[in-house]
């Protein structure tokens, strides 16, 4: 299964994501605002019907302090790995505005020179600058997408809907920014959790066990060493020094200490959730529990799109003549998202 996974990741980066390194080849106007306490912040528009009234679909993703397009070269070689997914920029553009920011101190599009091309290995490598380093966590993440949004209220012709759409760890932001600014009208969470960002892998290790891919014993000693390393980091929650998985403390103490849920339930917009039951990244469990509490507490703001066998990257694995290939589903999720968002 981890060999079909990575190949997956490889496909993707290498067919989708080969269109252009600036803002404009992508179809987008780019803007910037200055804040003192904020710095620089980086601000991409689509540029079709840019002049129109519609609505605004302001995307956030996670993605470490990556750029948006990271060219890796080796040689005559090269790949382009995206954080930003374009074909869902692309699946809204016509109707509606669509809107991210970058990440602090990153520029659009960065240039690494390797040896051997491992794009996976690629975005483990890539050094975030210093000005990320310092603002990474939600905090910037929520101050900035909040101030940019004053600056296209002011700059774009719009309806009354602005949608949130998060992906992957972006959904987690796009909770805390409709729980922080009324302006919000829709919230939509792909393949994104709703508690604790740390339970994943403790769901993870448990379900390993269950389905006999690591014996219990083996499971419980995983989990103990996780509940280790997070002990360490909410024990150091702002250090920039100290680092786990690709991230500082000061990252991890951020989204860690964020419990989605107990904002999720307090907000009467239209939520929904699309989540695959093969993601290991964001577990289908944590959404299924979160269903069983807006439906305890009598809501009914919230729709949840499950698509069975599919993964993280939206890709389902599929068995042909013994042999396991990925098989998008990506055109069906983000068709199910813009049908809801149309509906609500």
């Amino acid at each position: 299964m981890k060999a079909i996974l990575f190949f997956i990741v490889l496909v993707i980066m290498q067919n989708t994501f080969a269109q252009g390194v600036t803002p404009a080849d992508w179809g987008l106007e780019s803007f910037h605002i200055t804040d003192a306490k904020l710095g620089d912040i980086h601000i991409y528009v689509t540029a079709k019907g840019i002049e129109e009234k519609k609505p605004l679909v302001f995307l956030m993703y996670g993605c470490r302090g990556l750029p948006t397009m990271l060219v890796v070269e080796s040689g005559e070689k090269s790949i382009q790995l995206g954080t930003v997914p374009p074909d869902q920029i692309f699946t809204f553009a016509d109707e509606y505005h669509v809107a991210f920011i970058g990440k602090a101190g990153t520029p659009f599009c960065d240039t690494m020179h390797v040896q051997e091309i491992n794009p996976m290995q690629h975005l483990e490598d890539y050094q975030p600058s210093e000005e990320y380093i310092q603002h990474c966590g939600m905090e910037w993440e929520i101050q900035a997408s909040s101030a940019v949004l004053d600056t296209l209220c002011r700059m774009l012709p719009l309806t009354d809907k602005i949608i949130a759409v998060g992906g992957s760890e972006g959904g987690l932001l796009a909770m805390r920014l409709a729980a922080s600014d009324n302006r919000i009208t829709h919230l939509v969470s792909i393949v994104s959790t709703g508690l604790n960002q740390f339970y994943s892998s403790i769901i993870n290790r448990r379900m390993d066990a269950a389905m006999g891919t690591m014996t219990h014993q083996e499971a419980q000693a995983a989990v103990d060493s996780l509940f280790a390393v997070y002990r360490k980091i909410y024990s150091d929650p702002n250090s920039t020094e100290k680092w786990y998985y690709g991230h500082p403390y000061k990252r991890w103490g951020s989204y860690a200490n964020y419990i989605p849920l107990y904002d999720l339930v307090k907000l009467d917009i239209p939520i929904l959730f699309v989540n695959g039951t093969l993601d290991r990244s964001s577990p289908i469990l944590q959404a299924d529990y979160i269903q069983l509490e807006f439906i305890r507490l009598g809501k009914d703001n919230l729709t949840c799109y499950v698509m069975p066998g599919v993964e993280h990257s939206l890709y389902e694995i599929v068995v042909e003549d013994g042999k396991e290939r990925g098989v998008s589903r990506r055109e069906e999720a983000f068709t199910a998202v813009t049908e809801w968002i149309a509906q609500n």
